[in-house]
């Protein structure tokens, strides 16, 4: 036996699930949400490269100077090597003009004025470089760790602008 169906569930048809909605196209608004990170993750990528790229000198003498050697004999040498990197790392940031010709007070006037708190102790021991005794192992290491701390709080310089009182001394 069948059993006798209602005729009015009969007269009903199956339930249809409505079509997918699909997410194509997306709206304007995710689009210019989408640029304008997209904009600024490039931006930012290329403010880093800039920054490394003028870093990289920085990076390259600090990486010298940590590599040098303390000499274990009496050497003056060594504070002509410091001094040197010192000099080439300024040059790397401003033109040889400005730097290469600076010697003695005007040197290390010039460097003082590119450090907050300057050491007068790295003057002293970078001027030993023209004396006859040369520096300890102590001096050195101390030479060394003066130039490092200079190295780091001074580089990247960055370009002065003469002022007028610089120009007319030049007239």
């Amino acid at each position: 036996m069948t059993p006798t169906a209602n005729p009015a569930l009969e007269a009903l048809k199956d339930i249809q699930a409505p079509e997918a909605i699909s997410n194509l196209p997306i709206a304007a608004g995710y689009w210019f949400v989408m640029f304008v990170v997209l904009g600024a993750i490039v931006a930012a990528a290329f403010k880093l490269k800039q920054h490394r790229k003028h870093n990289a000198a920085k990076r390259e003498v600090i990486s010298q100077l940590q590599a040098l050697p303390i000499p274990s004999d009496a050497s003056a040498d060594f504070s002509i090597q410091i001094n040197s990197l010192i000099k080439r790392a300024a040059m790397s940031y401003l033109s040889r003009e400005q730097v290469a010709g600076l010697q003695g007070d005007a040197w290390h006037l010039w460097m003082s004025n590119q450090v907050k708190n300057p050491d007068t102790r790295l003057k002293a021991l970078l001027d030993r470089r023209y004396q006859r005794e040369a520096l300890s192992t102590d001096e050195a290491m101390e030479l060394k760790d003066l130039a490092l701390t200079w190295l780091q709080q001074a580089l990247p310089i960055k370009e002065q602008k003469p002022n007028s009182n610089q120009q007319e001394a030049k007239c």
